[in-house]
């Protein structure tokens, strides 16, 4: 009964950590729109390495997409955050985003040594997902779908519309899938992995996140709280 009433009670949990860490992505982001030199002071250069440590860390907090990066990026870590701090709590949270952005800011210093993004902190979350799918967890229809689209997202910034399309309509497929929600999902989370596979081949920092991310979430899956009651898969 008390697991019943704590599963319960975190499909209501309000999103805290996602709240605060959007709040703070956001102001930051839109204040270095505003005012390129706080870009500047606060983005991914060679100088992380060589003593302006805090590169790595602020970087995620900034966006070098203009506009329309920052807003998927905010976009993606609201939907992909909920998901997963409502199957995670905010503890494994924040290890998988911060991991996962800590392995992207140092794959980028080896292979796009300047940037700024909170991407790569996003594809944490979305390994949560993955390896929650993997593991035929039941999960909202939406997580699913939103992976398809992160992954498709992910290989368009790379390589074109093409992939965000086959994204869509993968997703499309997961929504028709009900009857076979679990296979659905694990089909899912096999698509992302492929993706972050082909990315790091491509020396795509964002490969180099997401496998973070997936092997975060494997390593730290024993810790979950159980998941909410009441998911539809």
């Amino acid at each position: 009964m008390r697991q019943a009433l704590a599963r319960r009670a975190g499909a209501g949990r309000f999103p805290a950590v996602t709240a605060v860490v959007f709040a703070v992505t956001a102001v930051v982001s839109v204040l270095g729109l505003a005012v390129p030199a706080v870009l500047d002071a606060l983005g991914r250069t060679p100088e992380g390495l060589h003593g302006q440590w805090w590169r790595t860390g602020t970087a995620l907090f900034v966006q070098d997409g203009g506009v329309l990066g920052t807003v998927s990026n905010l976009a993606f870590l609201a939907l992909l955050g909920v998901l997963a701090e409502r199957l995670v709590g905010p503890r494994w949270w924040l290890v998988a985003y911060f991991g996962a952005g800590l392995a992207g800011e140092l794959a980028g210093y080896a292979w796009q040594p300047t940037g700024a993004g909170n991407s790569v902190a996003v594809c944490g979350l979305a390994g949560l997902l993955v390896v929650a799918l993997l593991a035929g967890t039941r999960l909202p229809r939406l997580a699913p779908m939103a992976v398809l689209w992160w992954s498709g997202a992910l290989l368009a910034a790379r390589w074109g519309t093409g992939p965000l399309l086959a994204g869509i309509g993968g997703a499309v497929a997961v929504q028709a899938a009900r009857p076979w929600a679990v296979t659905a999902g694990r089909l899912a989370a096999a698509a992302a992995v492929l993706a972050a596979t082909a990315l790091a081949a491509a020396s795509d920092v964002h490969g180099a996140a997401l496998l973070a991310g997936v092997a975060i979430a494997a390593a730290t899956r024993s810790r979950w709280p159980p998941p909410p009651a009441g998911q539809d898969g």
